[in-house]
């Protein structure tokens, strides 16, 4: 017992080292995405901390606790803000007219949209005609009017969205409108990108042969191409309604695919590498980034036998986010949003059903999970969507319970029906026909609440200030509570 307890002891002083220097990692980029970091300070300061750490060695000939977390806090402020300033060191010059598709193309209501590299290696969001056959690996011409994306002004919430700075995050610094694109050639991009885009565009291809539109849109939407696959009225529907979030790619995809490649392999290896190819073949947004490298750690864990940590599983996946791009620490939305929501579920979700599990909700066990699990995102994820869009759905919460019931099983028999329609119709008709009546209900909730005249309000004057007072207050909640927990084990464990 006492060798477990020393063990648990060094592992957890281990983990608040670590969480120290990823703290003071990600401050550092915080600060250096509003305030200019040059990369001389930054080494300064690092030398400053090394400094510290090595004198405290040589003098008192032992490291001190106190000495040791002030030194990692300034190391790991100077690599963050050195890591912000090589990421940002870029100088910009105009995209040449000819180049290669590196994206795959999103067709939007009246355009279709793709990032394009010029032969000088800068890059361009390209807006093109809608029915442009251009295609991901193309060889392109792109004629059109260069632009430097600026600031976007909302007059309703009374604040600035940088769009040249979220732009700059993926290394785009020019957009181009009503572009004229000709293909010269195609095949220039990587194989097995291209590999994985045409299997997605069967899938999406076959989808829309056996449902009809939005049905086909929807089910895409859930289960491969997110939010892009839908139409601009049924995404405002869904906004207004408090259920955007049922159609970005996250966990569940990453476990549907996961337990598909398992069952059918039988393997943890076929899983790891299905999730890998997954997040490519659907863009490797910040939100399926993110549950894909949370999937991972929690499939090594059971590989190895090792306990698996929700809450150091996603502080290890922001971490090596951040170290891959920090830009999308604040001018990435899906990312932040992302990040709360799964703090919701890891902390506040296991409280609100605690606090569900009385009274007449006790015998629905599926149902307190999902009001638990809506109250547990939304509050998390609340004022951080107040200060970005400046409105707030009143019908979420009704809308939530009613839809995310459905959501799994839709998910499930939608993706069932698309995969056996390529052995045959016939067979896929009962899927088909289940699948139809779940998309509908989804459809048909979203249009109901979404549509009331009161189902949004708006809030104008919601401060930058205030989202930092109220998450502190959340955190500072969360941190007593974790107290509270360990002291009443250690006082049972000593009893």
């Amino acid at each position: 017992s006492l060798f477990i307890m020393e063990t648990e002891k060094n592992t957890n002083l281990s983990f608040n080292f670590a969480f120290v220097f990823i703290i003071g990692f990600t401050f550092a980029i915080f600060i250096s995405s509003f305030i200019f970091v040059s990369p001389l300070t930054s080494l300064l300061i690092l030398i400053i901390g090394l400094a510290i750490i090595i004198g405290e060695k040589i003098v008192e000939r032992n490291i001190s606790k106190e000495v040791l977390i002030l030194s990692l806090i300034i190391i790991s402020f100077a690599l963050g803000a050195l890591r912000y300033s090589v990421k940002d060191f870029h100088e910009v010059t105009i995209p040449s007219g000819s180049g290669v598709v590196v994206s795959e193309p999103e067709d939007k209501e009246n355009y279709r949209r793709f990032v394009f590299k010029a032969l000088n290696s800068e890059k361009a969001l390209v807006n093109a005609p809608l029915y442009s056959p251009v295609q991901y690996g193309d060889r392109v011409e792109v004629r059109g009017k260069l632009e430097k994306p600026g600031i976007i002004k909302d007059e309703d919430i009374r604040r600035d969205f940088d769009y040249g700075k979220y732009l700059s995050k993926d290394d785009i610094y020019y957009t181009v409108s009503f572009a004229e694109v000709e293909i010269i050639s195609s095949g220039h991009g990587h194989p097995i990108k291209t590999f994985l885009f045409k299997i997605k565009r069967s899938f999406v291809n076959k989808s829309k042969n056996i449902f009809s539109e939005p049905y086909a849109s929807l089910l895409n939407g859930l289960l491969i191409s997110g939010r892009e696959a839908l139409p601009k009225d049924i995404l405002e529907e869904f906004r207004r309604a408090g259920v955007i979030h049922i159609v970005v790619l996250s966990g569940f995809n990453i476990t549907l695919i996961a337990n598909f490649l398992k069952t059918i392999f039988r393997s943890h290896a076929a899983s790891i590498i299905g999730i890998i190819l997954f997040v490519i073949m659907t863009g490797a947004g910040a939100s399926i980034v993110r549950a894909a490298i949370m999937a991972l750690i929690a499939t090594s864990a059971k590989f190895f036998g090792r306990e698996y940590s929700a809450s150091r599983a996603l502080m290890g996946a922001g971490f090596l986010m951040l170290i891959e791009n920090p830009k999308i620490l604040v001018f990435d939305p899906s990312f932040q949003l992302s990040f709360l929501a799964t703090l919701g579920l890891i902390y506040v979700m296991p409280w609100m059903e605690k606090c569900l599990s009385r009274g007449v909700l006790t015998k629905w066990e599926k149902l307190r999970e999902t009001l638990a699990q809506t109250l547990a995102t939304q509050a998390t994820v609340l004022p951080l969507l107040i200060y970005m869009s400046g409105d707030v759905s009143l019908v979420s919460l009704p809308a939530n319970i009613l839809i995310l019931l459905t959501v799994p099983y839709t998910m499930l028999v939608g993706f069932a029906a698309v995969i056996i329609s390529f052995i045959s119709s016939i067979l896929a008709w009962p899927f088909t026909y289940v699948s139809y009546l779940l998309l509908s209900w989804i459809l048909f909730v979203a249009h109901t609440l979404g549509s009331l005249k009161f189902a949004t309000i708006g809030i104008s004057s919601f401060y930058f200030w205030i989202i930092l007072l109220v998450y502190s207050a959340a955190l500072a909640f969360v941190k007593l509570s974790s107290t509270f927990r360990q002291f009443r084990f250690v006082k049972k464990s000593s009893t």
